[in-house]
């Protein structure tokens, strides 16, 4: 399992791209971003924010040479291999979202994949960069304040101050009532309402027979 999204990191007007196992959520492409500004005003060498991206692991920290690809929060996807990506995106659900972060632009986009049940009706969000690692930085020192370590309730949090959780539940929401409508209960169901109609449509006729 997993939460799979194409990373594109466009930066002085050249694409790097990157796959992440875990990162298809609206926190994790800014949490990232502003980790990586970070280390980028104290490594000892001057470096790119796309190579300090591509070194992070999932604790945020600097790992140089990298660790095993498991260990790190993205690979790095050769532009060749991008088409592939693109496609299976397209065309199925197992990568549930991109993410453009344009430094170029100042831009964050977030694409939710229409393939997966639980965003069919998610669309897009475009988020300024430098908002959104103010916002970032905000949340962490709320979280270090009330002893938050745990990412899961760092990204709800996120999401009830963006008002993307109403988003996600609308989206599970119309999940569901797909689900439901496939369902073997809802042939059941759509089968007993139909007696209840032509029960109703039989005891009609009697009565205006009777009259």
């Amino acid at each position: 399992m997993g939460n799979r999204a194409i990373y594109t990191l466009i930066e002085r007007g050249e694409n790097n791209y990157f796959y992440s196992h875990m990162g298809a959520n609206a926190l994790s492409p800014l949490l990232r971003l502003t980790q990586a500004k970070e280390l980028q005003t104290k490594l000892s060498e001057s470096h790119s924010l796309a190579h300090i991206f591509e070194h992070l692991d999932y604790k945020g920290q600097y790992q140089n040479p990298r660790l095993m690809d498991a260990d790190m929060f993205c690979e790095r996807i050769e532009p060749i291999s991008i088409p592939e990506y693109e496609q299976s995106y397209a065309q199925r659900g197992e990568l549930e979202m991109k993410i453009t972060l344009d430094l170029d632009e100042n831009d964050c986009l977030l694409e939710y994949n229409p393939n997966c049940p639980w965003y069919r009706t998610m669309g897009s969000f475009s988020i300024d960069l430098d908002a959104g690692v103010e916002n970032v930085r905000r949340l962490l020192a709320h979280a270090e304040e009330h002893s938050i370590t745990d990412f899961g309730r760092l990204l709800t949090i996120y999401h009830r101050s963006t008002g993307l959780e109403e988003k996600l539940e609308s989206a599970r929401g119309h999940m569901w009532i797909e689900e439901y409508l496939d369902s073997p209960q809802a042939e059941e169901d759509r089968r007993r309402y139909r007696e209840i109609v032509d029960r109703q449509a039989e005891l009609d006729e009697e009565e205006m027979e009777e009259q």
